[in-house]
């Protein structure tokens, strides 16, 4: 059959069950449903429902440390931790105990076997694994289902705006405050968040002086240092710009409780001179991309600078949720898990390789199409554009940015188009990745070269030329400039298969831990990343003195559901990079090559332990150990 044969005749494919749909986040090529097989599993849920528990648990402490302030002595002295689910079959909780459990990461199948070890624990894990086996029956919807339906059962919640910025540090009772969040107000944590934040995407070498966006001479000898000048910095590469104008047309929305703002910012940062890795420093913000509707601010201007700083926040969140998360990561991923399922058989080497790497990926997806982009959902809730926008800004950063395709987001081709790659800029992100990067390369290079001796011997494999055609197809994957040579969905050689492959473990392994789980450590707390504004960006200098900087940030529901949703998101640690099932490959050379990756993963540990004890703050995110397989959360 010829892969254009291929391609048409979908229905007659023994893999059925996978179809596509176009209407879901049209027209991007999703799963039409999530097939039984790739439905979460038991132990996936044990750890989801026990970091739910955690959530209620902070919930719980908020509760009685805020009765404790308002009511002083007459509040009860120690708080109830108790969480009725009798009305679906659970009975009460007693929360009490949760922190006898070991942690969700560890605790795995034992939730489901003898639990007398757990002590005084026991009838709590009894009731966990309960909940854990209705959400594996379908009998409590998604995991978004279920977290409502525990939160909810705590019934108070914050309300009101913040009184101060205590109230957002007060939240965080039991559940751990993001290293961050202490110097939140500090230009080197802003500057920070660029290279080692939870977007570490979106900045790029400065090249023309109108990316410099106005800012003095003046301002940037008194930040860089004295006798600096913009066009010297310009011309030794030492200027960064991150620009979030895919975002201009992002249009302001008002649900649950608006209105809210999103903006499309340029922010200005700069490198002092010297001698080795140095970290960058804010120069200038301008809070939106026309410069005569948005003035420039530096770090002169004092709390209109504080303001700006948020706005660039604001912007940073929106962009990591709608495109570096879920459309770089999620839904680019997504075809290549249907296609694969379609077109080569479970003992297609390619196929074997790549379906560890899938696991979770259609469901997680679904649950997120179904209840987090869906009007009403988290996302419209907490982020500051409409739902509509923000939706029509993730597909066009797949299919319309002409600075990203498929072969554009391989990590060297994408630090090198962003020109990033200057040893004198600290970049954590940039330095993290490509260690990862090189340890993936060579492993399927390695793995590839058992089973492809030459360019021919892909060239001839019938089923591999279906599932590259079928992923850049219409009516298939539609994925935006995957194939070499300049013909879409073409593989011709061994080293294009080598990349193609690697850029789908990197993503769904590596860059997307980095983009999720700092979601827990990073984002949860409200001032470092605000989902929206709540007052327009500020249009003068004295505007900004007259209008407090806490008028900005979300109202207290906002925030504690922005705490509670990315956390759990943020928190489940299921699977490990490198650790396929036992005996999946069943070939002396495969596990040969495959141990040699796991050994290169440890020494990635390693190192990146030792660059975190000299870091500003640590970056965990590509530690291999807090690295998952797949995009399953």
């Amino acid at each position: 059959m010829s892969s254009s044969e291929a391609v048409s005749s979908r229905s007659e494919s023994p893999a059925s069950e996978y179809q596509y749909n176009y209407t879901y986040v049209a027209p991007l090529a999703m799963a039409q449903s999530v097939p039984s097989s790739d439905q979460p599993t038991l132990v996936w849920w044990g750890q989801t429902v026990v970091q739910i528990l955690h959530i209620a648990v902070n919930r719980l402490h908020w509760m009685h440390e805020q009765a404790q302030r308002e009511q002083g002595g007459s509040a009860p002295a120690t708080p109830a931790l108790h969480v009725d689910l009798s009305h679906v079959g659970v009975g009460q909780l007693d929360l009490g105990h949760l922190k006898k459990l070991p942690p969700p990461g560890t605790l795995g199948g034992k939730l489901f076997g003898d639990l007398s070890e757990f002590g005084e624990a026991a009838r709590l894990a009894e009731q966990s694994a309960i909940l854990a086996r209705k959400a594996f029956n379908r009998e409590l919807g998604s995991l978004f289902d279920v977290l409502k339906l525990v939160i909810d059962a705590v019934i108070a919640k914050p309300t009101g705006r913040p009184s101060s910025m205590q109230d957002f540090f007060n939240l965080f009772t039991t559940l751990p405050l993001p290293a961050a969040a202490q110097s939140y107000e500090e230009d080197s944590t802003f500057a920070w968040m660029r290279v080692a934040g939870f977007n570490p995407l979106v900045l790029r070498k400065a090249r023309v002086l109108e990316d410099t966006l106005g800012v003095s001479d003046e301002t940037l000898s008194a930040v860089l240092g004295g006798g600096d000048t913009v066009q010297g910095a310009l011309a030794e590469g030492r200027l960064y710009l991150a620009d979030y104008k895919a975002l201009a047309r992002v249009i302001n929305g008002n649900f649950p409780d608006g209105p809210k703002y999103c903006f499309a910012p340029k922010a200005l940062f700069g490198l002092p001179r010297g001698s080795g890795p140095r970290q960058l420093r804010p120069l200038g913000i301008r809070c939106g991309q026309d410069p005569k509707a948005y003035p420039l601010y530096t770090p002169a201007d004092g709390e209109a600078w504080q303001q700006a700083k948020t706005v660039v926040s604001v912007a940073d969140m929106s962009h990591h949720e709608v495109i570096s998360h879920l459309a770089h990561t999620h839904l680019l991923v997504e075809p290549f898990v249907v296609a694969t399922h379609r077109n080569l058989p479970d003992t297609h080497p390619v196929s074997l390789l790549l379906r560890p790497h899938f696991e979770g990926t259609l469901y997680i997806n679904n649950a997120a199409q179904e209840k987090l982009i869906a009007p009403g959902g988290d996302v419209d809730m907490l982020l500051g554009g409409t739902i509509q926008a923000n939706r029509v800004v993730a597909v066009e950063s797949l299919l319309k940015d002409p600075d990203f395709d498929f072969n554009q987001g391989m990590l060297p081709r994408a630090l090198a188009q962003r020109d990033v790659n200057d040893p004198d800029l600290e970049y954590p992100y940039r330095e993290d990745a490509l260690l990862l990067w090189s340890a993936i390369e060579n492993w399927v290079r390695a793995y590839v070269g058992i089973y492809y001796k030459s360019d021919s011997a892909v060239t001839e494999d019938a089923a591999l030329q279906a599932w590259g055609a079928e992923l850049v197809a219409e009516n298939g994957g539609r994925v935006k400039g995957f194939g070499e040579d300049g013909v879409a969905g073409k593989l011709t050689t061994v080293e294009y298969l080598v990349q193609a492959v690697t850029m789908l473990l990197f993503t769904g392994s590596a860059q997307h831990a980095a983009v999720n789980f700092a979601q827990a450590g990073i984002m949860t707390f409200v001032p470092l990343s605000p989902g929206a504004a709540y007052r327009a960006a500020p249009v003068s200098v004295d505007d900004a003195a007259l209008n407090p900087a806490l008028d900005q940030y979300p109202p207290m529901d906002m925030t504690a559901q922005q705490l509670d949703f990315l956390y759990l998101l943020g928190s489940v640690y299921h699977t490990r990079l490198g650790d396929y099932p036992p005996l999946w490959f069943k070939s002396l050379h495969v596990d040969e090559h495959l141990f040699a990756f796991k050994e290169a993963l440890k020494r990635i540990g390693e190192t990146i332990e030792q660059r975190n004890k000299t870091r500003l703050f640590a970056y965990p995110y590509f530690i291999p150990s807090n690295i998952p397989q797949s995009i399953n959360i």
